[in-house]
């Protein structure tokens, strides 16, 4: 088996994706509580004895908060960035912690994660490149706009777990204070349904089987807004460059599919 990944819920309530090969389970955040994070690997047949490691992509509680509660009771290490950590409210022994930063490589049990900076208001945010015989996983969580780095990062991944955060004009409209839309509308905000669907039409290199959108805002965006946002620009985008890429939503609240390459 290459790699698989599942979300476990993707959200502002909480962030949490397995990766795994079929033996080795990791957890690439945990914002889910503790508790909740226990009962959905259970829903998919993984005790939290079996998870071998937790990656952090950076210290907002929607991506970390869970993480002290879950690891307190297992001898597992923590990946997470000098910045993270100590901006964090993560309570945790000092052992577990490894340390990491933006383009150097780790390896957990054979799975290689390479980390890149995002652009996001947290300190050194990273998104990942999770890789393992030949099959390449990236994950863009958080992030106000699509760098040149972002963008190369994610050439040649079979998965693709993005967010499409918001719909401009729901956010524009709705109830956030205009300080905190501003703050999201920034380019170290989180993506919108349009900045993805510029991604997917002029610089998606329509190689991954499956683009996941993720972290899809409660109040400021609607499922099918994001999806039909995603599939009219892959359309426009295969009238020059066919692809069979499948466009699929994460589940805010429950556990998702598990896509396997």
């Amino acid at each position: 088996m290459g790699l698989s990944f599942t979300l476990l819920g993707s959200s502002s309530s909480g962030n949490t994706t397995l990766i795994s090969d079929g033996t080795t389970h990791i957890l690439v955040d945990v914002g889910l509580s503790g508790r909740e994070t226990v009962r959905r690997l259970r829903g998919i047949g993984i005790e939290p004895e079996g998870i071998s490691a937790v990656v952090v992509s950076h210290e907002h509680g929607d991506h970390c908060r869970g993480v002290g509660p879950f690891v307190k009771a297992l001898d597992i290490p923590v990946f997470i960035t000098d910045g993270a950590l100590e901006n964090s409210r993560i309570i945790m022994d000092s052992r577990k912690r490894r340390r990491i930063v933006a383009g150097k490589c780790f390896e957990v049990h054979g799975i290689q994660f390479t980390g890149f900076s995002v652009p996001h208001d947290a300190v050194d945010p990273l998104g990942f490149v999770v890789e393992k015989d030949g099959i390449k996983i990236g994950i863009a969580l958080d992030l106000g706009y699509l760098s040149n780095l972002v963008l190369e990062r994610l050439k040649g991944c079979d998965g693709i777990i993005i967010e499409s955060n918001h719909d401009v004009q729901m956010l524009k409209a709705g109830p956030y204070p205009w300080a905190l839309k501003q703050r999201v509308m920034s380019r170290r905000g989180h993506l919108s349904n349009d900045s993805v669907a510029k991604f997917l039409e002029n610089d998606f290199d329509g190689y991954a089987a499956h683009v996941i959108l993720a972290h899809l805002s409660k109040q400021n965006n609607l499922p099918e807004l994001a999806r039909l946002s995603a599939i009219r620009a892959l359309e426009a985008r295969s009238r020059i460059a066919h692809t069979q890429t499948k466009i699929e939503l994460a589940d805010a609240d429950r556990i998702g599919k598990t896509y396997r390459y």
